[in-house]
């Protein structure tokens, strides 16, 4: 598992002295958006071959804590550079990416429950991206043990997204790839995609990097285990991520917000 790069206190989602904003005045300029990063790392140090280029990595639960570090600061480095490539002036900054999972943060604040409604605001001006996975991402999605956690997993994102917007916080959660090591798209991976569409249905997070599953693309470009995705699924991802967040924040900016 990840070792501990940053690690605000946990009570109240870490996300309430968290940094993270976005938006811009209705004039020429924009703000510069703040993005804050929960969850796994999605850029890999080693792979990385250019500085203009994004390329993301899988999660390792062999990873050591230098590795953890330097793949935390390429993703802040690269998913800056995607975003100013694509025109959006952003700095990014890691909160919480180590071994702390999604359900240990929901869990450190009011026993896992939701805010009531009358806590909300309605114009969140602060950006979180998160790239929280299931404890097991190897079990098929159909395994009655798994199905329960994608449940769990699906509660927890929804809670954690709603407390974010409670502190005035929009949350973009990280759409894993999808893998081919089990049949009829129903691996892990698929369950994992499931559980944060879900989440998306039930509070106002906004799912990002999808790639759409075709035999084609995710097989050729999967490792021997047909979940290891390489450095071409990865790269491609990651632009989505950095394509959907730009395609929102210019759509803010057009609305004056």
């Amino acid at each position: 598992m990840f070792k501990m790069i940053v690690a605000p206190a946990l009570v109240a989602l870490g996300v309430a002295a968290c940094g993270g904003g976005g938006g811009s005045d209705t004039g020429v300029t924009a703000k510069t958006l703040k993005i804050s990063l929960y969850g796994d790392p999605f850029v890999s140090a080693a792979k990385s071959t250019a500085k203009a280029q994004v390329v993301a990595a899988a999660a390792s639960d062999a990873a050591s804590a230098p590795s953890t570090a330097s793949d935390a600061t390429a993703t802040v480095q690269t998913l800056t550079d995607a975003l100013q490539a694509r025109g959006v002036p952003a700095t990014v900054s890691p909160q919480i990416m180590d071994s702390t999972t999604l359900r240990q943060i929901v869990m450190g604040e009011n026993n896992g429950l939701p805010p009531t409604p009358d806590q909300f605001k309605t114009d969140p001006s602060e950006w979180l991206v998160v790239n929280f996975k299931l404890d097991d991402m190897v079990t098929r999605a159909d395994d009655p043990a798994q199905v329960a956690a994608e449940a769990q997993f699906s509660r927890d994102l929804s809670v954690f997204t709603q407390r974010a917007a409670v502190s005035g916080k929009r949350v973009f959660a990280v759409y894993p790839i999808p893998t081919c090591e089990v049949p009829n798209q129903n691996s892990a991976a698929d369950g994992l995609i499931h559980a944060i569409g879900n989440a998306s249905a039930t509070s106002n997070l906004t799912p990002v990097g999808g790639i759409p599953y075709v035999n084609t693309v995710s097989v050729g470009h999967m490792g021997a285990d047909c979940r290891t995705p390489d450095a071409y699924l990865l790269n491609l991802r990651t632009q989505t991520i950095a394509d959907d967040i730009a395609d929102r924040y210019k759509a803010s900016i057009a609305a004056g917000k």
